[in-house]
């Protein structure tokens, strides 16, 4: 097995651990494994491309970082956004805007996004030559 396929194997888990969580109410911890996921997809893609994943839990961070290599991941910004507060957010009792049913069902499905856009990518053939005319 190759390293981003790894990566991958753990955000399958985090993403089903989610929606395991969302049946049970555990919507807090259910958006923390949303973000999860996608963190860890885009560092399973940095990977394939033979880039260290950095140590970070800033998913538009490496939405930056993956647009070097292709800039149709910027379109993922807005879904990154959503998702980076849930590194921590619902961690600690001093937040009292924890999700409900909706927003963790929202959360679920903008991480089903990033991740099938980077197993897309990923399963792209690379021909090198790109945006050449």
């Amino acid at each position: 097995m190759q390293e981003h396929e790894r990566w991958l194997k753990i955000v399958d888990q985090d993403l089903g651990s989610a929606k395991g969580l969302l049946k049970l109410e555990f919507f807090s911890t259910a958006t923390y494994h949303c973000q999860q996921a996608a963190e860890k997809a885009l560092k399973a893609y940095l990977v394939f491309k033979s880039y260290k994943a950095i140590k970070t839990h800033d998913l538009v961070k490496l939405i930056v970082k993956c647009s070097q290599f292709d800039k149709t991941f910027e379109k993922l910004y807005d879904d990154a956004e959503h998702l980076n507060p849930f590194a921590t957010k619902f961690r600690y009792p001093t937040e009292f805007d924890l999700p409900n049913f909706q927003d963790t069902k929202k959360s679920i499905q903008r991480t089903q996004k990033i991740v099938n856009f980077i197993l897309k990518k990923i399963a792209e053939p690379e021909t090198g030559q790109k945006d050449l005319f």
